[in-house]
């Protein structure tokens, strides 16, 4: 990868095959000039000098094609993608016509980019973080409309945001500890201990929050998780492919059908989700090793990584906690967004007054009360799983996978060396112990935003990139 910004460069930035419409990207010091031999009659229209971006509507003749009619626009400063001079033409989109039009290009003093060099540009020259570069390439290679979202949303800022905020508040800490450092002798505190400490606590729980959400999303797909749990024969699977509305889950009146958890994603409304039918919960004395045993461990693993646990409790069980362990329930759910669902309302023959009054065998967050026979309460549960994936996109601080592969490690590292630092300053040790582990943190911060690299870091992602992005 060449690192370099003062050559000219150009490429495709379409993809190969035929398209109504195609592009090719310039960028570099030479833009203009390039521009100019493509383009004579444009000398006239530099006459007024301007930083504002302009399109020029212009043709092109390349051999043996014709006249083709070119949509030329350019940024000539530092507004533009790369934070140089560049240019988009825009034509039609037949690959011929293209490669001929990126061969005149080339001949005006262009050269080629090399696969992710535009994008190189742009955080060479501060316009982006090293988060938001991996998000370009994960605008390009997502798979679903959730992981396109995450992208788009990394790309915008999510994670390079919080990210330099937090630096810059560990900088200005950094400089407070030093400046009284430079004024020891004269006993001047610039900062009092007990501020370092809340800041460094502060910073502590933001990287940790950071951490957290990368560990979680580790092996998963980006969908919202939701998670239904209960006693055996408990409508699980019947409710499954109620909300499917197919049949997805094998449903038995035999306690136990459900061996393994049955992932299923749904579409509902503008919302993507992995629903999981898990094997009924029992109180077993088995130590796992039997086929019951190992299907109860593997509904206790999913519940680790749900986002909503939806506990379904029937209506002809007025004991909600039959059958179920609450002390490891509560732990497991601890922090947990947890529903409560009353299944089998086609068999209640009391009040709906009397629902009201039915215990939990945990605390629930919603409840709801529905019927599978004639699907009563099952629209509006449908209804609060979309609500509750909107409200999780707007809360989420997701990262695309290959920035969280990359970022977990150092973010660990900054993290350990922020709790050192709090230790520090809680047994005033010293502002000189507090400063050098500020700087470590700082610098593997840095790593994560790209502020500080190294060349085969930088490498090893914008060789992934295609040519012209």
């Amino acid at each position: 990868m060449q690192f370099e910004t003062d050559s000219t460069i150009c490429a495709i930035a379409t993809g190969r095959e035929g398209a109504l419409r195609g592009a090719i990207r310039i960028s570099g010091p030479k833009t203009r000039e390039v521009l100019e031999q493509l383009f004579p009659s444009l000398s006239s229209d530099w006459n007024h000098p301007t930083q504002k971006a302009r399109r020029f509507e212009l043709e092109l003749q390349p051999d043996g094609l014709g006249v083709i009619p070119v949509a030329v626009f350019y940024w000539p400063g530092v507004r533009s993608y790369t934070g140089q001079p560049s240019a988009e033409l825009h034509l039609i989109g037949a690959p011929v016509i293209l490669e001929q039009v990126q061969g005149m290009v080339l001949g005006a003093g262009a050269r080629m980019a090399q696969p992710g060099e535009f994008t190189l540009r742009a955080f060479l020259a501060g316009r982006m973080d090293l988060t938001q570069c991996e998000a370009v390439l994960g605008v390009i290679h997502a798979q679903g409309e959730r992981a396109f979202q995450v992208a788009l949303q990394q790309l915008a800022g999510g994670l390079a945001t919080p990210l330099k905020q937090l630096r810059r508040s560990l900088i200005e800490l950094l400089a407070d500890l030093e400046a009284g450092l430079d004024f020891v002798d004269e006993d001047i505190e610039f900062v009092n201990r007990g501020e370092v400490i809340r800041r460094l606590v502060q910073a502590e729980a933001e990287v940790k929050s950071l951490v957290e959400q990368i560990e979680h999303r580790r092996g998963q797909s980006v969908e919202f998780q939701v998670v239904l749990v209960g006693v055996p024969n408990a409508g699980k699977s019947s409710l499954v492919n109620a909300i499917a509305k197919k049949s997805v889950s094998i449903i038995s009146d035999e306690p136990g059908t459900t061996r393994d958890y049955v992932r299923t994603r749904l579409e509902i409304g503008s919302a993507l989700l992995d629903l999981l039918d898990t094997a009924g919960l029992e109180s077993l004395d088995s130590s796992g090793s039997t086929p019951r045993g190992i299907a109860q461990e593997k509904t206790w693993e999913q519940l680790s990584e749900a986002d909503l646990i939806v506990l379904c409790v029937p209506l002809d069980q007025t004991d909600a906690s039959v059958g179920l362990d609450q002390a490891r329930l509560r732990q497991a759910l601890h922090g947990k967004r947890v529903w409560g669902v009353r299944t089998k309302l086609d068999c209640w023959s009391g009040s709906a007054e009397a629902i009201d009054k039915l215990s939990w065998p945990i605390p629930v967050e919603r409840t709801f009360c529905l019927s599978i026979v004639d699907r009563r309460g099952i629209d509006e549960l449908i209804q609060g799983m979309e609500q509750a994936v909107g409200e999780w996109r707007e809360e989420s601080i997701d990262v695309v996978p290959m920035t969280g592969v990359r970022c977990r490690e150092a973010l660990v590292r900054g993290l350990e060396s922020l709790r050192l630092a709090k230790e520090a300053a809680v047994e005033s040790v010293g502002d000189e112990i507090i400063a050098g582990e500020l700087r470590v943190a700082l610098d593997e911060l840095g790593q994560v935003a790209g502020t500080v690299a190294n060349n085969d870091i930088l490498d090893a992602l914008f060789s992934r990139f295609c040519i012209g992005k």
